[in-house]
């Protein structure tokens, strides 16, 4: 589904928040990227990508040599000692060189540059995917602390007023029990808080197992990037492409060396005739050229176009895996903006609302059950407004993710 005209609509929301930092510790000076880098050095996953590089250097240290394998020296010695004894002798000895066919040579080099591809598309994979953790984290904690301001706040509210009920019943104008009901709605809003702080506490410590590092930011808005498809360059993308031009790569030289290629021998031999002659010497050249089979090379061709369409299909999969994400992102972007502006409204009546039935408590118009239920109305509405916007955020921070872009 596009969303230029959604985000249109709701660029001016976006950009008055775009940011918003929650009240909570002091904001890092640790950009986003910088806890990025900090958790791959902890969750490096590089293993793959260096294996990926392992194969493309033998590859290209292989197709660098002059020759198709490691040439061979033999040596042959002949005697007629044990039949006529005439006194025969005779000496070989020569080396044997495997040579490229024409092409072999540079299908390994492609190959190896395919693989070299998939290390480095592999690096820039697993930096999205740690992006998308430390984001979760980073707006998992921006809620935390969200709740827990809310909560201190309304424990605040409910105390301040509590304190003024007090007043009142020492001055006799209130019944004590207005009194227990306050106390009550304090002792209520101060058992939230606790909790909020505890869930503070567990976000902070999931954030810091994660990254390694102590300071833990507050979480400035995101850039919106818009777009209603997959961009080219997105590293999960760029990643399958690779493999799969990795795949096609290794099937086209499994192919070409469907036979060996021709060998050279260079070598001479010595020899003399009988007892009493001299030697006799020659030198001599040998090339043999082995008759392919395609039987004997098919299981490593089958192999290798398997894996080229396991690749394809690997590629498939995960392109329509990652479109659903870019939708259901998109999706999320749009109800949080239409919440938070409900919110926004709702927080505006109920504030309005509060500070009616305030005045008419404090004239004797209305009790404390009907004040009490209106500034819980207020409470609830000012934390919702807060949450929304903080979930604007996230869905930007989760768009921003699915369409592969990673904090710079």
């Amino acid at each position: 589904m596009p969303i230029v005209k959604y985000a249109r609509r709701w660029m001016p929301l976006a950009a008055a928040v775009l940011y918003l930092t929650v009240t909570g510790n002091a904001l890092a000076d640790t950009p986003l990227s910088g806890f990025v880098e900090a958790a791959l050095v902890r969750h490096q996953g590089r293993e793959l990508s260096q294996g990926e590089r392992d194969i493309a250097n033998a590859l290209n240290r292989k197709a660098a040599q002059p020759l198709a394998g490691d040439p061979t020296f033999n040596l042959k010695y002949e005697t007629d000692v044990i039949v006529s004894d005439r006194g025969y002798r005779e000496w070989e000895g020569g080396v044997e060189l495997p040579l490229w066919w024409p092409g072999q040579s540079r299908e390994h080099k492609r190959e190896a540059e395919r693989t070299m591809s998939v290390a480095d598309a592999i690096l820039n994979a697993r930096r999205l995917e740690v992006a998308g953790k430390v984001r979760d984290r980073i707006w998992m904690l921006a809620l935390a602390r969200g709740e827990l301001e809310q909560a201190r706040s309304a424990l605040k509210t409910t105390q301040d007023l509590a304190d003024d009920v007090k007043r009142r019943v020492d001055a006799g104008e209130l019944p004590r029990s207005d009194l227990l009901l306050a106390d009550k709605d304090v002792l209520t809003r101060a058992d939230a808080m606790a909790q909020a702080e505890n869930r503070v506490t567990q976000a902070e410590r999931m954030f810091t197992l994660y990254t390694g590092m102590e300071s833990v930011p507050a979480p400035g808005r995101e850039q919106l990037s818009l777009s209603n498809e997959l961009p080219e360059n997105h590293p999960q993308l760029i990643l399958v492409d690779a493999k799969v031009e990795q795949a096609r790569a290794h099937r086209e030289r499994v192919k070409g060396e469907r036979r060996r290629g021709p060998n050279v021998w260079l070598g001479g031999k010595s020899f003399k005739e009988r007892s009493g002659a001299g030697y006799d010497s020659a030198v001599g050249v040998e090339v043999s050229i082995p008759f392919g089979s395609v039987a004997h090379a098919a299981p490593a061709s089958a192999k290798a176009g398997n894996a080229l369409t396991e690749a394809q299909i690997e590629r498939e999969h995960r392109y329509h895996e990652l479109t659903e994400a870019l939708d259901i992102a998109t999706l999320e972007y749009q109800r949080t903006t239409d919440a938070q502006q409900r919110a926004q409204r709702r927080q505006q009546l109920a504030e309005a609302s509060l500070s009616i039935s305030r005045r008419a408590f404090e004239l004797g118009e209305t009790d404390l059950v009907r004040l009490l239920q209106v500034q819980a109305d207020a409470i609830d509405a000012r934390h919702d407004q807060q949450i929304r916007q903080l979930d604007v955020g996230q869905a930007i921070a989760r768009l921003n993710q699915s369409l592969g872009v990673i904090p710079q």
